[in-house]
């Protein structure tokens, strides 16, 4: 038997096998080029002032595409300061996800980071409608600022478009709860929680004169 010729023939398999055919590495080489290449997600940190609407205009999109990238946002009027929200990008496919049925947010007039960032909410001459509410808050220092910011009234609206017991800007944050001050009350009970709690709300309100 002639075993030469036969070694070199399996030793020329074993070659291509391991190193694979030249369309195959060419084929790898270009998916870890394309994963190298791939975009890294635009990340946006939302700031007090800051409206989903108004951060997909300042980034060439709409809430809705914003929204439905994201679904840690269970509501577009209800995003939080120091919050990450993603921008998708414009070729991506997004499934649809279902908005709230009172989800309507206000369109913002300018680029969210042209919007006041110093505050979301502070006394501004509130308009008075409805009834105070009797002893409204779950403290003393909530006590305090819904007292100046709104006379404890859920339906107080300043004229820079600031609503409810504790003064949201804009509106549209709370445009879900409407007047029931169950639902306000715990919205800004989760926003005192920015100062450590309604102690540290009140002593920045009363420093500032805003919170």
């Amino acid at each position: 038997m002639k075993l030469a010729p036969f070694a070199a023939s399996l030793a020329v398999v074993a070659f291509f096998a391991l190193a694979g055919t030249p369309a195959a590495h060419a084929q790898s080489t270009t998916n870890q080029s394309k994963q190298t290449n791939k975009p890294k997600p635009v990340m946006v940190v939302v700031n007090p002032g800051d409206t989903l609407d108004g951060i997909a205009t300042a980034h060439q999109t709409t809430y809705v595409r914003v929204f439905d990238a994201n679904t840690s946002i269970t509501d577009p009027n209800l995003i939080y300061p120091a919050q990450q929200v993603r921008i998708p990008d414009p070729n991506e496919q997004l499934p649809d996800r279902q908005l709230p049925a009172d989800a309507a947010p206000v369109a913002a007039t300018a680029p969210a980071q042209t919007q006041p960032t110093a505050t979301t909410y502070h006394s501004a001459a509130p308009v008075m409608q409805s009834a105070p509410v009797t002893g409204c808050g779950d403290n003393s220092y909530a006590n305090y600022i819904y007292s100046h910011e709104s006379g404890c009234r859920t339906t107080a609206m300043s004229p820079n478009g600031c609503y409810g017991i504790g003064q949201a800007c804009p509106a549209s944050k709370i445009a879900y709860c409407g007047a029931d001050y169950a639902c306000q009350n715990a919205f800004f009970t989760a926003y005192a929680g920015k100062y450590g709690g309604w102690a540290g709300a009140y002593s920045f309100w009363v420093s500032h004169g805003w919170w």
